[in-house]
Order: structure tokens, then C-alpha cells, then sequence
């Protein structure tokens, strides 16, 4: 009931203008870079080293905050890939 990504994103890369939302809960470990999430109302900027938790049904999105590849760990629930 668990799936691990690795993700590599390249400068510019996000996951769309627009929030979205899916049942479960996503978790997360930025690896190397820098990314921006933002979460309901909240945004973070999270660097190599930070993690992460919050629950899917919240409207969310992200985006590569560096200017080379950030590279993050994400644990989602339920699995969807």
C-alpha cells in the first residue's frame, strides 16, 4: 500500500501551474537541489536534507527551486504509478 519514487528534476520542472489533490498522503526526502511545495495556504522551500509529509487531499504542487537537477525521494499512499 506504499510506493517509492525516485525523481530527477530538471531546472524549470514543476508539477504544473495548477493544484491538485488525490486520497492518501504523500512523504518525501529532498536529495539533492532545491524544491518549492506549496500545500493548502503554505509554501515551503525545501533544500537537500529536508522531508516532508502532508496529507494528499490537500491541494498541492511543486516545483524545482534550483538551477541544476534536484533529485527527491517520494513515499505516496495509496500507490497510483
Amino acid at each position: 500500500a506504499l510506493e517509492l519514487l525516485a525523481s530527477r528534476f530538471p531546472p524549470g520542472a514543476s508539477s504544473g501551474g495548477e493544484p491538485y489533490i488525490h486520497r492518501g498522503e504523500d512523504a518525501g526526502l529532498v536529495l539533492s537541489g532545491a524544491m518549492r511545495l506549496w500545500v493548502g495556504a503554505d509554501t515551503h522551500l525545501l533544500k537537500a536534507g529536508d522531508s516532508f509529509r502532508f496529507k494528499s487531499s490537500l491541494p498541492h504542487r511543486f516545483a524545482n527551486a534550483a538551477k541544476g537537477i534536484t533529485e527527491v525521494l517520494w513515499a505516496v499512499t495509496p500507490p497510483f504509478y
